[in-house]
């Protein structure tokens, strides 16, 4: 910390063992919460102790001295050595005066695919969601780059060729094609467009390289504002994208789950550079109904992590996150490593 004053890579507070009790960085961002209410604090002056196991934990000064309380750390609480249950209570059913420390979720980022919006996303995904409700809690986000309203043309002669009604949903994404005339600051206009020249192309991903320098600071700038965040989860082109902010390893995501998601040959994303981030890769399988990111593809994305912190969860569901078991099973288990 002396010869990084604003802290580097590191984050938080050291703990020491003397009258200091911690020593910081300039960086005011506090990332301890107090065991009772859990509101931001990171200050052990107190000496507020587990009743069982006798560790410091973090307690604010509101909290400190509320009825003589004793305390429980997370870890007593965990592993059942306090002898209560989750409401503080012993085997009677009385109430005892212990505080036990309320369960803490994982906060998940999640990006949508392309010509998806945070909130068709989150719609998308609000079974898996439910099944998780215990164990994270999902923030979603619109990509920066807007695309274009477009529309099909009716081969009834029949019915009148008209556009769709105002007040639409604005769709968005990570990544555009280069040859296009998005404008790469976000805003691609108002007008509507014939789908005639946009037909369904499998293969539409491949060309869609331009805009990941904006995209990348607008991530960065979104974890600083909302965060932190324990992990990423990226669907589909999203899931392109966390990948390469995976390999930066900038942003201090402790895992990424790719859901359906495609190598991106960015320069410096080659071939035989190993990511070093656990990782949960959830893809249909080579006999899968994904008609949009191949398997092939999928599992390409998947070689790119260490063998030894990567899960692979593959299925018969197309170009979806699956919520059935067992695929939610082994989803559960992978995140449970976290909390």
């Amino acid at each position: 910390m002396e010869e990084f004053p604003e802290g580097g890579f590191f984050k938080g507070k050291n703990f020491v063992f003397d009258h200091r009790v911690s020593v910081a960085s300039s960086d005011p961002r506090i990332l301890g919460s107090c065991l009772v209410c859990e509101i931001p604090f990171d200050d052990y002056s107190s000496r507020s102790r587990c009743n069982f196991c006798r560790m410091l934990v973090l307690v604010c000064h509101s909290c400190e001295g509320k009825n003589g309380k004793l305390f429980v750390c997370e870890l007593c609480q965990k592993y059942g050595k306090h002898g209560k249950n989750s409401n503080g209570e012993n085997s009677n059913g009385k109430n005892s005066n212990v505080i036990i420390a309320p369960r803490k979720k994982l906060r998940v980022l999640c990006l949508h695919g392309f010509r998806q919006n945070a909130s068709s996303f989150k719609g998308r995904t609000a079974s898996f969601v439910k099944k998780l409700k215990n164990i994270a809690e999902f923030v979603y986000i619109d990509a920066p780059h807007q695309l274009r309203f477009i529309y099909q043309e009716k081969n009834d002669a029949d019915v009148a060729l008209t556009q769709p009604k105002s007040g639409c949903n604005r769709k968005y994404a990570w990544l555009i094609d280069p040859n296009d005339d998005v404008d790469k600051s976000g805003d691609a206009g108002t007008d509507w467009e014939t789908g005639g020249a946009h037909r369904f192309d499998c293969r539409q991903y491949e060309r869609q390289t331009g805009g990941f320098d904006e995209s990348y600071v607008y991530l960065r700038e979104k974890v600083a504002e909302e965060g932190p965040f324990d992990g990423v989860l990226g669907f589909s082109q999203g899931a392109a994208m966390a990948a390469c902010v995976a390999l930066k390893g900038e942003m201090g995501f402790r895992f990424v789950i790719l859901c359906s998601g495609y190598f991106c040959n960015f320069g410096e994303f080659g071939e035989g550079s190993l990511i070093k981030c656990p990782s949960l890769h959830i893809y249909g399988s080579d006999n899968g109904k994904d008609r949009q990111i191949g398997f092939d593809e999928s599992r390409r994305l998947a070689l790119m992590f260490e063998e030894g912190c990567s899960v692979m969860v593959e299925h018969d569901f197309g170009h979806i996150i699956p919520t059935k078991s067992p695929y939610i099973d082994t989803i559960k288990d992978f995140l449970q490593r976290f909390l």
